[in-house]
């Protein structure tokens, strides 16, 4: 139903309920039929089924479970089959030049820079003690999460200098690591989590190694450990995440452009936020992967959750 009989299309209700534009004024236009009215510019998440001149034909303010959604796109069918013939014919509606876009809400990757895929996956201890799947139930952490991390073209660059030798060690530049360790390392199997803020980052040590460097490329080696919390005391942390890293990175010198990053990243979770309950008790193992992806897909091209504040997500370190 979602690909035959409608036109599925995905958008962050952050920035489209703020934006000031076409899309923006679309949007509030239909979400305001529905229960979920947004006073005082609260959010209008949900799932909408709607026409292409904006009537309102289902909602529901969830969608993890697929007999939901099914459910909500009958209700919507139902509601269009009712419609007049002359609304529902091709070229019923006519659409006019969308006009000029917010750019305050329009979030686009770094021009040359990377798009890296992150996922997030609780995970267990078998009885032998290896890291398994964990088992969760259906909602609460069970599925691997989806977000990107963005690099500037120069913070990519930064990482391959001239003059590097074999054997040579270096820190992940401070962009890159408090990067990954505020807005990356963190659960959001279950939805959208907090942060963590710059005073969070406990602790932090990312080391490159260089594996090999010749005139047809360099192989970067990635060691790493962090500590993030709540509290300066680990122990009294309400929500906090300690960590080691492996990752590899590749350069190809004939193309000029970083070929592989690869991290893995795996640890004890532990704690909730507002919108992520359920987490399981105590101390549980988590694990963070990132994978470079072409950046052609659409998919690929979804801003991360926390380029939100593009400003804080991409600013200097310190």
């Amino acid at each position: 139903m979602a690909t035959k009989d409608y036109v599925p299309v995905a958008g962050d209700d952050w920035y489209q309920r703020r934006r000031e534009d076409a899309e923006g004024e679309f949007f509030r236009k239909v979400a305001d039929q529905g229960p979920r009215k947004g006073e005082g510019g609260s959010t209008r998440q949900g799932i909408y089924c709607l026409t292409a001149d904006g009537k309102l034909l289902a909602y529901k303010n969830a969608g993890q479970a697929p007999d939901v959604m099914r459910e909500v796109l009958k209700q919507g069918l139902a509601e269009w089959r009712k419609l007049p013939e002359s609304r529902r014919k091709p070229g019923a509606v006519k659409i006019e030049d969308a006009g000029k876009l917010d750019g305050r809400y329009a979030r686009t990757p770094p021009p040359g820079g990377l798009i890296i895929n992150v996922h997030a996956r609780c995970l267990d201890r078998d009885a032998t003690g290896d890291l398994c799947d964990a088992a969760c139930q259906k909602g609460r952490g069970d599925e691997a999460s989806r977000d990107h991390l963005w690099l500037t073209e120069a913070e990519w660059k930064s990482l391959v200098t001239a003059g590097m030798k074999t054997g040579d060690k270096f820190p992940l530049p401070p962009a890159i690591a408090t990067r990954i360790c505020r807005f990356h390392l963190i659960d959001n199997t279950r939805g959208e989590p907090p942060m963590w803020s710059r005073d969070d980052v406990r602790s932090r040590e990312f080391t490159l190694t260089v594996e090999e460097s010749t005139s047809n490329g360099t192989r970067l080696r990635l060691d790493g450990s962090a500590l993030v919390a709540t509290n300066a005391d680990a122990a009294k942390a309400e929500r906090g995440y300690d960590v080691r890293l492996l990752g590899y990175i590749h350069f190809d010198a004939a193309k000029k452009q970083i070929t592989r990053f690869d991290i893995v990243a795996v640890g004890d979770h532990w704690g909730e936020g507002n919108y992520t309950r359920g987490a399981r008790t105590g101390r549980t193992p988590l694990g963070v992967s990132f994978e470079l992806v072409t950046g052609k897909s659409p998919a690929d091209r979804v801003p991360p959750q926390a380029a939100r504040e593009i400003q804080e997500y991409l600013g200097p370190s310190r």
